[in-house]
């Protein structure tokens, strides 16, 4: 087995195992993708075996070093690195390299050799790639959680449209593979910084966060509707016991005289199949919503999801929770659609409920009209 694959199996046992879950962006797979694009640039460079060698080391430990601390991880990195060929007995002069290449993955460190050029823009290559935005996403929860660095969508876009614009490739193989693709990239981020900047403009007056009286509202309507709620909960608990007396025991004692006074049958009838109706709608009032306990990252990214209401994540585990909840708390408006979902899906609960609990009292008030009527009617012809 030759070096490359044993580094790479104990790479992948040491990010899977050290690594924080809350590295979004510098994770397994980053690190793996690194390397097979080192090695695609080095043969598209046409290196020889001991270069490839040395480069895809160097991609497989360059952000070994997250495992222990974030910024300057790089220092970190090297010392792993060196520490591992050692014990493996790779050449001193080697080893080196390896090491030598995974500082020049420091942001300021210019390359000048071919080797360390390929090592650059391999670290770089997802700048020119398609997937891009998914892993732009993923890096900005990640610094917001580690380096307290968060950005409204309009300053990321921008900042990270600066950072591509100025950025390019120190290889023809790197220009050939990804500078399409990238400046692709650079001009999508152009067109979302500005729409951004648009949408800013048009709601930063309504936004919940700078205005209190929208905050006031919010917070009265949210009340109002729990009050209304457990208000509608007690009326309908009160009709569930109204009807349960009246079936569990004036009815048992009406069917007592039903037997010696056959013209009683007809309205105990009625009112039997009216108390029933009126259970009926007293529980669908009172009956909790199906819920799922799940939701997926794409739905609170894409702000379809609030994970403030419970039904949404009693099936999750607590890690993607956490994930999900510091999505919404790091985007403003993630934040207030939550808010927004929340009153709006209260009110709809709210409105089932109310009609639910209207039709119980109709048909329990109608119920008992009918029975008196045909009480009265039969009673009046039974008796002459």
């Amino acid at each position: 087995m030759n070096i490359t694959t044993v580094a790479k199996e104990y790479i992948k046992r040491l990010l899977t195992e050290k690594l924080d879950p809350s590295y979004y962006y510098h994770d397994l797979a980053h690190t793996l993708a690194v390397e097979e694009a080192s090695q695609v640039i080095g043969k598209a460079l046409e290196m020889s075996e001991t270069e490839l060698e040395i480069l895809s080391l160097a991609a497989l430990f360059h952000d070994t070093g997250f495992v222990e601390i974030y910024q300057g991880h790089e220092e970190v990195s090297k010392n792993i690195a060196a520490t591992f060929l050692k014990e493996q007995n790779y050449p001193d002069d080697k080893i080196k390299q390896v090491v030598h290449l995974i500082d020049i993955t420091k942001k300021d460190n210019i390359p000048e050799t071919v080797i360390e050029k390929a090592m650059k823009d391999a670290d770089l290559s997802n700048l020119g790639r398609d997937d891009y935005f998914r892993h732009l996403a993923d890096l900005r929860e990640e610094w917001a959680l580690f380096l307290n660095e968060k950005y409204t969508d309009a300053k990321w876009y921008k900042l990270n449209h600066k950072f591509v614009k100025r950025h390019n490739y120190y290889t023809e193989a790197a220009s050939f593979l990804y500078a399409r693709q990238s400046k692709a990239n650079e001009k999508q981020l152009k067109k979302m910084a500005k729409r951004e900047e648009k949408v800013k403009g048009k709601i930063l007056e309504g936004s919940i966060a700078n205005s209190k009286s929208a905050q006031m509202m919010f917070k009265t309507a949210l009340r109002n509707h729990l009050d209304l709620s457990n208000l509608a909960d007690n009326k309908a608990n009160i009709m569930l016991s109204v009807n349960a007396l009246i079936i569990t025991i004036a009815m048992p004692m009406a069917a007592t005289y039903v037997q010696a006074n056959p013209f009683m049958l007809v309205p105990t009838i009625s009112l039997l199949i009216s108390c029933l109706a009126s259970m009926i709608f007293a529980t669908l009032a009172t009956r909790p919503i199906k819920m799922t306990g799940y939701t997926d990252e794409e739905k609170i990214k894409t702000r379809k999801s609030n994970l403030f209401f419970f039904g949404n994540f009693y099936n999750m585990d607590f890690d993607a929770y956490q994930t999900g909840m510091q999505i919404i708390i790091n985007d403003e408006k993630n934040l207030e659609n939550s808010i927004m979902r929340d009153l709006y899906f209260l009110g709809l609960s709210l409105g089932k409920k109310y009609r639910q609990l209207r039709i119980c009292y109709n048909v329990f008030m109608v119920g008992v009209i009918i029975t008196v009527i045909i009480f009265t009617i039969s009673y009046s012809v039974a008796t002459p």
